[in-house]
C-alpha cells in the first residue's frame, strides 16, 4: 500500500472550489436582487427549513469529524453508525444539508446551484479517497461500497444485519 493518505482526504480541494463557487454564486445573487429570491415558498418557511437543515447538517459533521479521528489515529475501517448512512458522511454533510440550508436562509434559487457543482466536483474527487480506502482495508471495503451509498444519507433505509 501507498503511504497513508492525510487525515483531511481531498477535503481541503473540496473546500476550495466549493468555496468559490459558493462565493460567486452569493455575490451575484446579492449583485442581482431580487431576481434570485425564490418565488414560490414564503421566506420564513424558507428560513425554518434551512435552519433545520443546517443544525441536522452540522450535528452529522461533528460527529462524523470525532469518528473519522478515532478511526484515522487507530487505522480502523468504520462501517456503523453515521458510516451506515453513507461511506462519507463528513462531506455530506455539506452537501445536502449545510450548504442547502445556507442557500435556503439565503433565499437564492441560483444558490442551489451550489450543493449541485459541490456533489458534482465530490463525486470526482473522492474516487482518491475511494482507492485509498480499497488499498488500505481490502474486500471489507469493498463489501462496504456495495452495501452504503457513498454521500447520499439514505443507508439508514436498509435493514441493518446486526439487528
Amino acid at each position: 500500500m501507498k503511504e497513508k493518505m492525510s487525515r483531511w482526504g481531498v477535503g481541503p480541494t473540496f473546500a476550495f472550489w466549493s468555496i468559490t463557487y459558493g462565493i460567486i454564486m452569493l455575490v451575484i445573487t446579492r449583485y442581482f436582487h431580487p431576481v434570485f429570491e425564490i418565488p414560490i415558498v414564503p421566506p420564513r418557511l424558507l428560513s425554518i427549513l434551512g435552519i433545520a437543515l443546517m443544525l441536522i447538517g452540522i450535528s452529522f459533521f461533528i460527529i462524523s469529524v470525532k469518528t473519522v479521528m478515532k478511526a484515522y489515529n487507530a487505522d480502523l475501517l468504520v462501517t456503523q453508525g453515521i458510516f451506515r448512512c453513507c461511506r462519507h458522511p463528513l462531506y455530506c454533510s455539506w452537501v445536502v444539508f449545510i450548504v442547502p440550508g445556507i442557500v435556503l436562509t439565503v433565499n437564492s434559487w441560483i444558490g442551489l446551484t451550489t450543493p449541485v457543482f459541490m456533489y458534482i466536483l465530490l463525486s470526482r474527487l473522492v474516487i482518491r479517497e475511494e482507492i485509498y480506502l480499497e488499498q488500505a482495508f481490502g474486500s471489507e471495503y469493498v463489501n462496504y461500497q456495495k452495501t452504503v451509498p457513498c454521500i447520499w444519507p439514505v443507508g439508514w433505509l436498509k435493514p441493518s444485519n446486526n439487528s
